[in-house]
């Protein structure tokens, strides 16, 4: 029995899963915060390395308990999917809240709250999709109704 299809499958499987970002925090000595995928130079101010994962499979969309009066977005400066989603909802003309889970204990918080192991987390209403997808986005505002 040849086994490769099942040994690409797997490896599909687990490729498109949530991946564990490297990513540093520096605070400068003029306290500005920036944040970079390389390793920092040393003397280059305080550095913390962030453990920060985030969701590049397949976005899924399922039911939370509290609802929301508008959309909201869970993102980080640092995730090029949440910058796709803010994009789009910006080029859509659809208001949002957003959330940055380095800025916000809250958001960091809500995010432990939602069970999202990654971001970005978009809320619609009673609904909750980790990663993005602009048709699936569409459909949870339809969805939702009025917000």
């Amino acid at each position: 029995m040849n086994r490769w299809p099942i040994f690409l499958l797997l490896c599909l499987a687990l490729a498109s899963s949530a991946a564990q970002a490297e990513i540093y925090k520096v605070v400068g000595a003029d306290g500005k915060v920036s944040y970079s995928d390389k390793e920092p130079q040393p003397n280059s101010g305080k550095t913390e390395k962030l453990k920060i994962q985030t969701y590049s499979g397949t976005p899924s969309v399922s039911a939370t308990n509290g609802a929301v009066k508008r959309v909201t977005i869970l993102s980080a400066q640092w995730c090029g999917v949440c910058t796709r989603a803010k994009d789009y909802m910006k080029g859509r003309k659809i208001a949002f809240e957003e959330w940055d889970i380095d800025q916000s204990e809250y958001a960091r918080a809500k995010m432990n709250e939602l069970g999202a192991k990654g971001v970005p987390v978009i809320l619609v209403g009673k609904q909750k999709m980790v990663g993005f997808s602009a048709e699936t986005l569409e459909e949870m505002i339809k969805n939702a109704g009025a917000l």
